[in-house]
């Protein structure tokens, strides 16, 4: 569970590092606050660090995974709080009492996203390959890999090359390229990132859903992280199935099986 905050003194930040070492589960890190992989729960320090810059445009539901470290409590009570000073046993409590809450609600979430992408899927899913089995030969497919790093870029060609298919490849660096590209060209199956440079990937599929041609184009995710936040947004915003990233070569030709089934099976609808 990754703890991130703003605003809080350098005194104060050591002291609250130490306290989170008191967790009895250990299950608590501390991390700096990243716009592009939001930690699990955001300490605020003080009463107007609401107001901080950089939790403008954050996604509506985060606020609930906001606790505001004050004397006084928040005047938001969308907001969590613990109160000032810190003390170790407050903290605690407070954290495992807010970091439950919200697993039940991501866990609720990912329920209702996966049965809404099991809809979306279940004819395909029927037609899923063993687990060993190789990918399923058809007569070519057309890819396409959103990723700005050229290793991650270089990795998934290799794999591609594999498939005992043709396979027509073509890259874009961020999200806006990649939906330039899916309005002039078709393409078979979308390997998608999440952290790039303009618009993520969650938007960026989100955006490609809403297109008539990609309503049942596999699209798959490639996060560094799986944590359950992510899998909610990614299932939300409508990708098929995710990837983590280095790319592990048997788990990629068990992924590409099962799209490559689907693909095989649209292209006879």
């Amino acid at each position: 569970m990754n703890i991130g905050t703003i605003g809080f003194p350098q005194d104060q930040q050591r002291k609250l590092e130490k306290i989170l070492g008191l967790s009895k589960h250990n299950r608590y890190s501390l991390v700096e606050f990243d716009r592009e992989a939001l930690p699990d729960l955001l300490l605020l320090f003080g009463e107007e660090t609401v107001n901080d810059p950089l939790l403008g445009d954050l996604p509506g539901g985060y606020r609930s995974r906001m606790i505001q470290v004050s004397k006084s409590a928040p005047a938001d009570d969308s907001l969590g709080h613990i109160r000032y000073p810190l003390v170790s046993s407050r903290v605690i409590r407070t954290l495992d009492e807010m970091t439950s809450e919200n697993e039940e609600e991501d866990e609720q979430e990912l329920r209702e996203a996966e049965a809404a992408a099991d809809e979306r899927f279940s004819k395909y899913e029927q037609l899923d390959a063993e687990d060993d089995a190789p990918a399923t030969a058809g007569k070519g497919y057309s890819v396409l890999v959103v990723d700005d790093n050229n290793a991650m870029q270089q990795a998934l060609t290799l794999e591609l090359q594999k498939l005992p298919a043709e396979v027509s490849i073509a890259y874009a660096d961020t999200g806006e390229q990649a939906l330039d590209q899916v309005g002039s060209q078709t393409f078979d199956f979308i390997f998608l990132d999440i952290l790039m440079p303009g618009i993520d990937g969650f938007e960026t599929c989100t955006r490609m859903r809403e297109m008539p041609a990609l309503k049942k184009t596999p699209i798959i995710m490639l996060t560094s992280k799986t944590s359950p936040l992510d899998e909610v947004k990614g299932i939300m915003a409508g990708c098929s199935t995710y990837l983590t990233k280095p790319i592990d070569p048997e788990e990629f030709q068990k992924v590409i099986a099962r799209v490559s089934t689907w693909v095989n099976e649209f292209k006879k609808d």
